[in-house]
């Protein structure tokens, strides 16, 4: 017997509360996060989308349910000339999400709208320069995340919400739970970093989080009940590439992971035990990684140079 497949559940129109202050952005940005995270999206991630819809409200300064098509267009508009492609395509999956989905409008402006996608190339790091970004680093906490973002291809979001008991010492492994599209998956834990990891945990035994948000102290504690935050991670990231030397544009804690890919593709690592370790859903989001690695660049070099050497 086939198993059942369960809808998506449709959010419900918040009007049809008596409860629910149409005047209130608050409660608007609450009841999107909340409705997003219905539909399978990660809360984070719902946070950030509904940021949008605080933008929306005060830009055009009245409540959704009472704004008109005209004055979404507009305000799309003016939004699409500040984003970039991703961020607009956030924008307008939002507003199809609040006007359609949830207010039920109709509008030809939420059909239309498109963003093209901006083909960009990652910022990447040789061995030598993770190396030397890792040389300098005298913060065993910040050392020890970022060495596992590196060394397990995380994305920020799955690093910092590492808890002591996804780790799978006898299998090497870590349980990456709630990644992107609120997946979770399992990851190969190299030996050091396992290691690395075990005396780093000692340090603060901290029972929820493997990397927690640090105390007024400036240390890591056993009684702190938050992770570490976006924003540290990044700071001391930013702090370290500027100690290292590291002038390469657009280095973020993002390219360790867009690293990580690329030097296993270079170390014969098969696309499809890449997929599983990037949790990519889509094996074309990982051959991206193909045409950036130096082998392949190198192979096509040679290739083309000895097929046009038999040119006579």
């Amino acid at each position: 017997m086939c198993a059942q497949a369960f809808p998506v559940p449709t959010p419900s129109n918040p009007l049809s509360d008596a409860s629910f202050d149409i005047h209130s952005p608050d409660a608007w940005y609450k009841y999107v996060i909340d409705s997003f995270v219905l539909t399978g999206l990660s809360r984070s991630s719902a946070v950030t989308y509904a940021g949008q819809v605080r933008i929306l409200i005060r830009d055009v300064g009245k409540p959704p349910s009472l704004m008109t098509a005209e004055e979404v267009r507009r305000f799309m508009l003016d939004r699409h000339e500040t984003l970039n492609g991703s961020s607009r395509r956030i924008l307008y999956r939002v507003l199809r999400f609040l006007f359609h989905d949830i207010l039920k409008q109709d509008w030809e402006v939420l059909r239309t709208a498109r963003s093209k996608r901006e083909m960009t190339e990652p910022a990447i790091l040789t061995r030598e320069e993770v190396a030397q970004l890792f040389r300098p680093i005298d913060d065993p906490g910040l050392y020890c995340f970022l060495r596992t973002v590196y060394s397990c291809g995380l994305r920020l979001s799955e690093a910092l919400h590492i808890r002591p008991g996804d780790i799978d010492r006898a299998a090497g492994l870590l349980h990456v739970r709630h990644g992107k599209g609120a997946k979770d998956r399992k990851v190969i834990l190299p030996p050091a970093t396992l290691r690395m990891l075990g005396e780093y945990w000692k340090t603060h035994r901290n029972p929820g989080w493997l990397f927690p948000a640090r105390g007024r102290n400036g240390k890591e504690e056993a009684g702190t009940a938050k992770a570490l935050s976006p924003s540290a991670a990044q700071a001391g990231l930013r702090r370290v590439r500027e100690i290292a030397g590291i002038t390469k544009t657009g280095v973020s804690i993002h390219s360790l992971r867009h690293s990580y890919a690329t030097h296993l593709l270079e170390a014969g690592v098969p696309l499809t035990v890449l997929q599983k370790q990037l949790g990519h859903k889509n094996i074309e989001t990982t051959l991206r990684y193909v045409h950036l690695s130096a082998p392949a660049q190198i192979d096509a070099v040679a290739t083309v140079g000895e097929l046009m050497r038999k040119i006579p």
